[in-house]
This record gives structure tokens, C-alpha cells and sequence, in this order.
């Protein structure tokens, strides 16, 4: 009998509570580099404070036991849009999204990946969707039904969106009415690409009173694996 091949790509994702038990206070601190350490203190709440505190602490010891590597060792660069990668490690891609305090990490030896989290709320979600969005997922959103219907469709297209231009590196100089996403399927599609990017697409979409999308450039050919710290 032969055994199943595995994924040639895979992609590991952390999800955690910024408020949680973790590093914190001075064992979190004593994680970050002097540069964040200066972020953290413009912060204008000390709840905000800890929990940036926090998910640098968090992302530097995640990244660290992945590559092996002291946590306090790791030097971060970001590309001219602010996505960040490592300097002695660009094989690493990862992306940190977090919302409130929930925060998910996706890494990837091999594919270049991106992580979006929202919490669902109320908001004025077809303004939105019509002002932002692809002519086509707005028209989508606004036929359904009900108004918790429309908004789970905001955020779960909201997500996935945000997911793909993360993986591109490229943030919000790609426009998000330029290209269109469908959850009409599952897993989710990518109908019209961003100009100039690859085809094939891998989404992964999970929903309940958070949205958590994650995006790759790559075919079906993906092993995901989900840790909860």
C-alpha cells in the first residue's frame, strides 16, 4: 500500500489571545528590539500597550522556535509597502493579523502567504462593500436577504481580500475593487486576479464571530496546520 503524499507546500498558523497567559510585562519586553520597544510606548491605553507588547513577543518566539533561532536574534526589514520579512531568513514568509484580542500567525517555508482576522460588527457594511469593493461582490453581498447575512459576507470577502494583497506584499496600493473574489464556493475562489499576479490561488476561509482568511499564491497542493498557544 502506498502512502499518500504529502503537500508539497505547507503553511502553519498560530492563533492566540493577546490577553491571555504568554510572555508579558518584562519577559515580553525583554523579547523586543530597542526600536519596539519605542513603538510600544505611543500607544495611547496601556491595554493597547501590553497587547503590542504582546504579539511582538509572541511573533518573535513563534518565528524563533520555528527556525531554531533565540527569538531576541531575529532582525525584522519591511519593503517599501510595510511588509515585514526577516534579514538572515526571506525563505521564511509569515503574516501577523490581529483584532481585538485575537491574533493569528501564518508561516510558510514555501509560499508566500498572508493572514487576515476581523471581528464581525455591526458597521455600514453595503456602503462599504459598494465604495471598496469589486462592482460584482457588492451586487452579491447586497442581494442576500438579511442584514446578518450581508454582513457575514462582508467580512468573509473583507478578509479574503485583505489575505491576498498581505501575500503580494503589496497592501492597499493594490485596490480592492480591482479584483474579485467568490464565497459562493468552498473553499473560496479568486474570479479576477490583481494585475500582474499569479493565477492559481489557494484560499482558506473559517467564519463565527471572527473572520480568518489566509491567502497563497499556489495550486490546491497546500497541508495546512493549525496550532492554538
Amino acid at each position: 500500500m502506498h502512502e499518500p503524499q504529502r503537500p508539497r507546500n505547507q503553511i502553519l498558523v498560530w492563533s492566540w489571545s493577546l490577553d491571555a497567559d504568554g510572555p508579558s510585562g518584562e519577559s515580553a519586553e525583554a523579547l523586543l528590539s530597542e526600536d519596539e520597544k519605542v513603538r510600544s510606548q505611543k500607544f495611547a491605553s496601556p491595554r493597547l500597550r501590553r497587547r503590542f507588547v504582546a504579539g511582538r513577543a509572541r511573533l518573535r518566539s513563534l518565528l524563533g522556535e520555528h527556525l531554531g533561532r533565540d527569538p531576541r536574534t531575529l532582525v525584522f526589514v519591511q519593503n517599501e509597502f510595510g511588509k515585514p520579512s526577516l534579514v538572515d531568513a526571506p525563505f521564511v514568509h509569515f503574516s501577523l493579523s490581529h483584532t481585538d484580542d485575537q491574533a493569528i500567525l501564518a508561516v510558510s517555508d514555501t509560499l508566500m502567504v498572508g493572514a487576515d482576522i476581523e471581528r464581525v460588527r455591526v458597521l455600514d457594511h453595503l456602503d462599504l462593500a459598494k465604495r471598496y469593493f469589486h462592482p460584482n461582490e457588492a451586487a452579491t453581498i447586497e442581494r442576500l436577504p438579511h442584514a446578518d447575512d450581508q454582513r457575514q459576507a462582508f467580512f468573509r470577502t473583507w478578509t479574503l481580500k485583505e489575505a491576498i494583497v498581505k501575500a503580494l506584499g503589496k497592501g492597499l496600493s493594490i485596490p480592492l475593487d480591482t479584483f474579485e473574489v467568490s464565497i459562493a464556493t468552498s473553499p473560496p475562489t479568486l474570479v479576477l486576479c490583481p494585475d500582474g499576479a499569479p493565477q492559481a490561488w489557494w484560499l482558506h476561509l473559517a467564519t463565527g464571530d471572527y473572520c480568518r482568511a489566509l491567502a497563497a499564491p499556489a495550486g490546491a497542493d497546500v497541508g495546512l496546520i493549525q496550532r492554538t498557544v
